[in-house]
């Protein structure tokens, strides 16, 4: 955010001050010359700024005036690589950026897909002629596509997407891009809080973008975090400087924005995400020493993300650029040990079935297992449906062939409560053969006495691990 003077200084420099140390810093640079179609940015002074940021060392917005905090920035990188630190962005500098660094325009077609500084600097140009591109990161995606084609419809060449020589040759011409503003402000004209009174048209342009685009910073738990402006609005600059061109001295205009609601709330989404953790529940992790082994829940958090899209959009309506700080939110688990609830434990060789509430046994009763031909499986189930009075209907097995279904009442072999599990035809039931609980007389299921399995019935419910183990 830019500290303001009443002698009309950005940044507390004078306006002729400033003009002087980014053409000092721009012929330090060598290459580093003022090529854009409109204003003084320089689309190679925004592509380091990017490289810049990426890399940690800068946290200004991307304008292309190589001033003071640039120049801060390309010394502390070249202090932290060992190189001479100079403040000088040369090819060594340069190297030390990485893909940031490289490669220059025009050296490749660029496309969706495509990464560098040269994409950056197209990303940068996009704009002064009407096609904003987002933000100015490096990276060629679909908005940056979409931006090329419009750019490619505006100069009349094939609308391909694909920046070629062609799209090169029209950017960096500045050709239809419409001819720069000219004259100076009247003194003591600010737009939306900026002071841009004294300067000449093409400054007060870069001054507006540059305060624009100064990053929207967001702090939470002891990070603070960029939001690039230009990704989430649009500004419009020149229409602001046109009106300020005409204004009478002291005159306060506004900057209009419009702000992409839609992003501003993905952007939201994407920092809940970052910031913070969704809570994990306790699980069951299996058994140790036939006993169920629960895993520890983990708290959570949550930013309040309606109430930080609305402090980023009104932050972007204006150029304040304060911090905003955002307060996360302790989410408790669902499910924890303490709550975990119900789980079976069925021992086969022992003929028992445990009811545990977590890790807690509750009651434990004797029952019937499967006998030798159809064992009770052996594994980890759930409860998947569960049934008072159940009618019994013949499996599709040779030792029921030709039974009939038998209703509901003191013969069924379901007795009154039925609970089955994920395993198919298998369930935990009642019997009103008392004489086969504690022994494999069944065919495949867990035979519990009728007012035991009623008790059960109340305390399970459909998802309730089960845990068949042939343990003695």
């Amino acid at each position: 955010m830019h500290s303001r003077r009443r002698d009309g200084s950005l940044c507390g420099i004078r306006p002729g001050a400033l003009l002087a140390t980014i053409i000092v810093g721009v012929v330090l640079a060598g290459t580093l010359q003022t090529t854009a179609a409109r204003g003084q940015g320089d689309p190679r002074v925004a592509a380091l700024q990017v490289g810049l940021r990426a890399h940690g060392f800068y946290a200004g917005p991307v304008d292309g005036l190589f001033g003071p905090q640039t120049g801060r920035a390309v010394r502390a990188l070249q202090r932290s690589r060992a190189l001479v630190v100079d403040g000088i962005p040369g090819p060594r500098t340069q190297r030390a950026l990485g893909r940031y660094g490289r490669p220059r325009l025009g050296s490749r077609l660029l496309r969706a897909g495509a990464f560098g500084k040269d994409v950056a600097m197209v990303q940068f140009m996009l704009p002064r002629c009407g096609t904003p591109a987002g933000a100015v990161d490096g990276s060629f995606g679909t908005e940056t596509t979409r931006a090329v084609r419009r750019f490619q419809h505006r100069v009349g060449i094939v609308r391909d997407g694909v920046v070629g020589p062609a799209t090169v040759r029209f950017l960096t011409e500045g050709r239809l891009c419409g001819p720069p503003a000219r004259g100076r402000v009247a003194p003591g004209v600010t737009v939306s809080g900026a002071l841009i009174g004294g300067l000449s048209a093409g400054w007060a342009e870069d001054a507006l973008r540059s305060a624009f685009s100064a990053p929207v910073r967001v702090a939470a738990r002891g990070r603070v975090y960029l939001v690039e402006p230009n990704s989430l609005a649009r500004a419009h600059v020149r229409e602001a400087i046109d009106q300020a061109l005409g204004a009478r001295r002291g005159v306060a205009l506004p900057l209009r924005v419009n702000v992409y609601r839609r992003k501003v709330r993905a952007s939201a989404s994407w920092f809940n995400a970052t910031v913070c953790r969704p809570p994990v529940n306790a699980r069951l992790v299996g058994l140790r020493h036939l006993r169920p082994r629960l895993s520890h829940e983990r708290a959570g958090c949550r930013v309040d993300r309606r109430r930080l899209a609305r402090a980023v959009a009104r932050r972007l309506k204006s150029l304040n650029r304060a911090v905003i700080q955002v307060r996360t939110r302790r989410v408790r688990p669902a499910v924890t040990r303490a709550n975990f609830g119900p789980i079976v434990v069925v021992r086969r060789r022992a003929h028992q079935l445990s009811l545990y509430d977590g890790a807690r046994l509750r009651r434990t009763f004797r029952v019937g297992t499967g006998n030798g031909a159809f064992r009770t499986p052996l594994g980890r189930f759930s409860i998947v449906s569960k049934a008072r009075h159940p009618w019994w209907y013949p499996p599709k097995s040779g030792w029921a062939e030709n039974l009939e279904p038998i209703p509901p009442g003191p013969g069924n072999p379901l007795g009154t409560r039925w609970m089955g599990l994920s395993s198919s035809g298998v369930g935990i039931h009642g019997t009103p053969d008392a004489a086969s609980v504690g022994y494999s007389r069944s065919h495949g299921c867990v035979r519990m006495l009728i007012p035991h399995s009623e008790w059960l019935f109340q305390r399970v419910r459909v998802g309730t691990p089960v845990l068949i183990v042939a343990g003695s």
